[in-house]
C-alpha cells in the first residue's frame, strides 16, 4: 500500500535555472537546488532520508541512479494538510498512471509551513531505498 508524508519548507534557497538543465529544460547535471526550482520530470537523488524541515534537494539526470521524482508542482494551493494531500493524491495517478493506493510506490509533498492561506506544493514520487535509472512517468507501480 502507497504512504504519502509530509514535509515542511522552511525557506526557498538554491540556484535558479542555472548550468544543470539543458535547452529543453531537462536536468543534465548534478546540482543541489531550491524547491521552488524543482520541476515536474525532475530526479531526486535521495527522497527517504530527507527529513521535515528541506530547504533544497539533490536533482540528478533521471538516466543517473536516483530514488525519487518530481511528478507535481503547483503555486496557491490551500495550505492545509488535506488540501495538499488531495492535491498529490489526484496527481499522482495522471503521472504514475495508478491510483495512489492501488500503488506500491511512496509520496512525499513539500510546502511552505508558514501561516500563509496559500503554498507552493512540490509531489515527489518514490520508492523507498530502491535507486532506479528511469523515469516513474506512466510506470503504472
Amino acid at each position: 500500500m502507497a504512504a504519502i508524508a509530509g514535509a515542511l519548507m522552511l525557506g526557498v534557497t538554491g540556484c535558479g535555472a542555472g548550468p544543470y538543465r539543458g535547452p529543453d529544460g531537462q536536468v543534465t547535471a548534478t546540482a543541489s537546488v531550491g524547491l521552488s526550482d524543482l520541476k515536474v520530470g525532475d530526479c531526486i537523488y535521495n527522497v527517504s532520508n530527507l527529513g521535515d524541515q528541506v530547504t533544497s534537494m539533490q536533482v540528478v539526470p533521471c538516466s543517473s541512479s536516483h530514488e525519487g521524482e518530481v511528478y507535481a508542482t503547483e503555486s496557491n494551493v490551500a495550505n492545509s494538510p488535506d488540501d495538499i494531500t488531495n492535491f498529490c493524491t489526484d496527481q499522482f495517478a495522471i503521472y504514475i498512471g495508478l491510483d495512489f493506493n492501488s500503488s506500491a510506490l511512496s509520496a512525499k509533498f513539500f510546502h511552505n509551513a508558514d501561516a500563509s492561506s496559500n503554498t507552493d506544493v512540490q509531489c515527489v514520487v518514490f520508492a523507498s531505498g530502491q535507486m532506479v535509472t528511469t523515469s516513474y512517468k506512466d510506470s503504472n507501480q
